[in-house]
């Protein structure tokens, strides 16, 4: 009866766990990602270590601007983190080996019934608060993933965005362009017709000049011979 119990209480564990630790292995802490820890919140700073996910790290403060905290390693170590790569349990795959390591340990259960049902349950209640927080752990990650998707496809947007401007642009150019060398063309051309204009004006007053004083004198030359 305790071999099944026990059989039944790794099968549920195995049940309840192992979906998080699916739904964990396709976001950004799952127990395959290193950490990287920088000299500041930003990816351009150094790299100082490279931790696995699951490493036991100490909080010192969160920069929620730039998604990143502030932490301090075992070995005393400190630097800056993504937010994202911070677990408040330890990995899916640490608590399946203590598991695994808990229930192997036969040897040192008691042997009184009632204390093995006492040890049994208190070792349930313990793996489904464990796996409780699991799942809440798991669903905070699940929004963080859905909203860095989401800040994703707006950062595509905006790009696609950003070369349709790029290419109205460079039409716009490419007429202003136009519509500057026809408006030197129309200016030269307005300075030619003003020249000719000019020129007519100028050859019609000196032909009046001309012409209207001999008018003057052949009609004074026909009044004097009248008188």
């Amino acid at each position: 009866m305790s071999r099944l119990t026990h059989l039944l209480i790794i099968f549920v564990v195995f049940v309840c766990v192992l979906p998080l630790a699916a739904q964990a292995e396709k976001g950004y802490a799952s127990d395959q990602v290193e950490v990287l820890v920088r000299t500041g919140p930003s990816h351009k700073h150094a790299i100082v270590k490279v931790l696995k996910s699951g490493a036991e790290l100490e909080v010192l403060e969160r920069d929620r601007s730039s998604g990143h905290a502030r932490v301090r390693t075992a070995g005393g170590a400190e630097g800056w983190v993504l937010t994202r790569h911070l677990m408040t349990e330890p990995a899916a795959r640490v608590l399946l080996e203590a598991l695994s390591n808990q229930f192997s340990g036969d040897e040192n259960r008691p042997d009184n019934p009632r204390a093995q049902a006492d040890l049994i349950r208190h070792e349930y209640e313990t793996l489904m608060q464990r796996a409780t927080m699991l799942e809440k752990n798991n669903k905070q990650l699940a929004a963080e993933l859905s909203k860095i998707k989401q800040l994703a496809a707006n950062a595509v947007q905006l790009d696609n965005q950003n070369q349709e401007l790029r290419q109205q642009t460079d039409v716009l150019t490419a007429k202003l362009g136009k519509l500057e060398q026809e408006n030197q063309t129309l200016g030269k051309q307005v300075e030619r017709e003003w020249f000719y204009a000019g020129g007519l004006v100028l050859f019609a007053g000196l032909f009046l000049g001309l012409i209207i004083p001999r008018i003057q004198w052949r009609k004074r030359s026909r009044y004097s011979d009248f008188s």
